[in-house]
């Protein structure tokens, strides 16, 4: 019953006509430590109605970061010197009533009370490991780029037929690229 009334909510929030969610990385930037370099960085992304409602009702939301470290070159193409694809799961557990935030990768995770605040937590990424300095050249320049998006593909068949049609829940944003002092 949870189920069909989230797929009603979601039904009637894509055949609103809204202004298109934003979703952009606002700022981004690395720091060593302990032989790594570690990336911090605050993402804007907001939600619509539909899709509060329906992680209310238990359905997850995933966050995807790409994130690639290049090495630039003067004559020839940049060379990729690592890549990493990070991801975190927003749930909420009907149990405890909490709202849990699970990094994918290292299986940390967070409980929070309300679904705000568990937002929150998802735009504030803070001293991810993304890069060993042992790879790092001296005195070369490298750029690195991180962009974002909110995933459908672990939502029941059911309802990711139902949100197909509605771009609420393709988020991505651009490219955030920067040239840090490595």
């Amino acid at each position: 019953m949870a189920l069909l009334a989230a797929l009603c909510l979601l039904l009637g929030s894509a055949a609103s006509a809204q202004a298109p969610p934003r979703f952009e990385v606002r700022s981004a930037y690395i720091e060593p430590a302990e032989g790594v370099y570690e990336l911090n960085a605050t993402l804007n992304f907001d939600l619509p109605e539909g899709a509060r409602a329906a992680i209310r009702e238990g359905v997850p939301l995933t966050l995807h970061l790409e994130i690639v470290v290049k090495r630039q070159r003067s004559y020839w193409l940049d060379e990729t010197v690592a890549t990493l694809d990070q991801s975190y799961e927003l749930a909420y557990r009907a149990l405890s009533e909490r709202y849990l935030v699970r990094n994918l990768n290292s299986g940390e995770q967070a409980s929070y009370a309300t679904l705000d605040a568990a937002l929150d937590a998802l735009r504030v990424i803070s001293r991810l490991p993304i890069l060993d300095q042992a790879l790092v050249s001296p005195n070369r320049r490298h750029e690195i780029s991180v962009r974002g998006n909110l995933d459908v593909r672990t939502m029941p068949d059911t309802l990711r037929f139902v949100l197909f049609w509605s771009d609420d829940w393709r988020q991505r944003s651009e490219w955030y690229t920067w040239s840090p002092q490595l």
